[in-house]
């Protein structure tokens, strides 16, 4: 093809064809430009495609974080319930008259902690690779944007109830319990030792430790009401996402 041109010019300029030569000149120019846009075109078509193509694997990766986050969440749920029976179980000991120790597992099962984290793979990876300007509908990036910020939120109330519990629990356990009564391996001399005070009567005549529990049950309310919430937003997300998969990539 390229002989071919440059003959036709060849034989344009021995028949002194000058201005027919520029005119064909110009043709040939737009020719080439037009060549260009078109693969420029194509180029920018195939791009386009690779794009959408790696932006339906990232929301992809996001529903299944999302899922994670659920099932998280649902022992969230599970792990404040229990919380609330061991106090519940406090609550009992304090408010009825009965001859019942309270035992230092209990109070470990009022003060263990557990921690909450969104799965943000997918999220993060996205950002790193500018995948949002890709989305075409503006409110699936501030539907993402907006779980990501609210399940930071939670995650820092589950730190503060964990703290919550972890320094007064221990605090009051270590000010007012007489530990010798549970760890006696480690005093040599514990069989000589008297004991110097009833651990349950102190919980049961305790304001502080009772407003703890109340303190601490009023939290897993929180906790639990918050992760449901959260539940609920990310099956919503997922609902979301599929359904711009469904509208944008058929």
């Amino acid at each position: 093809m390229i002989k071919f041109f440059r003959k036709i010019r060849q034989n344009m300029i021995k028949e002194n064809k000058v201005s027919k030569y520029f005119l064909y000149a110009i043709g040939e120019i737009i020719l080439v430009v037009i060549g260009i846009l078109i693969a420029l075109q194509i180029n920018n078509l195939n791009q386009s495609k690779q794009d959408q193509n790696q932006l339906k694997a990232s929301l992809e990766f996001v529903k299944q974080n999302l899922n994670e986050d659920i099932k998280n969440l649902n022992e969230q749920i599970e792990y404040n319930e229990r919380i609330q029976k061991a106090i519940d179980i406090a609550f009992r000991i304090i408010s009825l008259p009965e001859d019942k120790n309270f035992t230092i597992d209990q109070i470990g099962g009022i003060a263990i902690e557990r921690h909450f984290y969104a799965v943000k793979t997918a999220f993060k990876s996205m950002e790193t690779g500018a995948h949002f300007k890709w989305i075409k509908d503006q409110n699936l990036i501030e539907a993402i944007y907006l779980y990501y910020a609210d399940t930071d939120e939670l995650s820092k109330f589950v730190e503060y109830n964990n703290h919550f519990a972890r320094e007064k629990i221990e605090e009051f356990v270590y000010d007012e319990w007489e530990l010798g009564t549970f760890f006696s391996d480690l005093n040599p001399y514990d069989d000589q030792r008297i004991p110097r005070i009833n651990n349950t009567n102190v919980i049961k005549e305790s304001i502080v430790f009772e407003n703890i529990l109340l303190g601490r049950k009023s939290k897993t309310n929180g906790e639990i009401s918050s992760s449901k919430y959260a539940i609920t937003k990310a099956k919503e997300l997922i609902h979301q996402i599929e359904i711009y998969l469904i509208e944008y990539h058929k």
